[in-house]
């Protein structure tokens, strides 16, 4: 493989933590829904902004992995299967191409609105009797109150920081894009293709599908939990 490993596992432990991090807000947001209804109803509409904004980042860098996990071959052997996925392919590479720079030009968008996410955390952190940094949480009840430091720190590094998630995102991104890259290089030089390198192709891809294909499921799945925690708010 041209793509580094070190690097691919760099991106993809970096995504790991962005994933477990999140998750533990979630859990806490659930757990603390009741607590904030009945003690501060105030500050639900702010809390569901902020894990708007947070969906926004988690959906954009589950579109981002989708890049590589996508597409597979099929292979059997025959010249007919062979010329048939080198079209599928190269429609795909093609598409990609499209999605990415989309993905690329709306890179702001994909990250959240980072300021926003700064003025929500300063509103919900003054919604408390402490008026603290990071004492949000305990809109939350004491469960999260107690682990507010922490999770307060996840929320400010991950959704709040701008330059850092920009970074995860274009890092993420451009691990993809060489990897389909590598594909279309050992399919054949620029403009041919060579049918008994389907195999092996199809043998890279698959392995750098395999990698992605975690982080790209649990992106996705975490997607759709921040906005059944929003919707439990209601």
């Amino acid at each position: 493989m041209v793509v580094s490993v070190n690097d691919v596992v760099g991106v993809i432990k970096d995504l790991g933590d962005v994933v477990k991090s999140t998750r533990e807000i979630i859990k806490a947001v659930n757990d603390g829904t009741d607590y904030l209804k009945t003690r501060f109803p105030s500050a639900k509409k702010d809390l569901s902004a902020l894990l708007d904004q947070m969906h926004i980042t988690i959906n954009g860098l589950a579109n981002v992995t989708k890049l590589i996990t996508g597409f597979r071959f099929t292979y059997d052997g025959t010249r007919s299967t062979s010329s048939r996925e080198f079209t599928r392919f190269n429609d795909y590479i093609v598409a990609q191409q499209g999605a990415g720079f989309e993905l690329k030009r709306n890179i702001g968008k994909l990250k959240g609105n980072c300021d926003e996410v700064g003025k929500l955390l300063q509103k919900l952190d003054s919604s408390t009797k402490s008026r603290a940094w990071g004492s949000m949480f305990g809109l939350l009840g004491e469960k999260a109150k107690k682990r507010s430091q922490e999770m307060y720190s996840t929320l400010s590094t991950f959704y709040g920081n701008d330059q850092r998630m920009i970074d995860l995102i274009e890092r993420t991104m451009k691990l993809a894009e060489r990897a389909l890259k590598d594909v279309q290089k050992e399919l054949g030089p620029p403009g041919i293709t060579y049918p008994n390198n389907l195999r092996s192709a199809a043998t890279m891809l698959g392995a750098y599908a395999d990698l992605f294909e975690a982080p790209n499921r649990d992106l996705a799945t975490l997607a759709g939990e921040l906005e059944a925690a929003k919707n439990h708010m209601i």
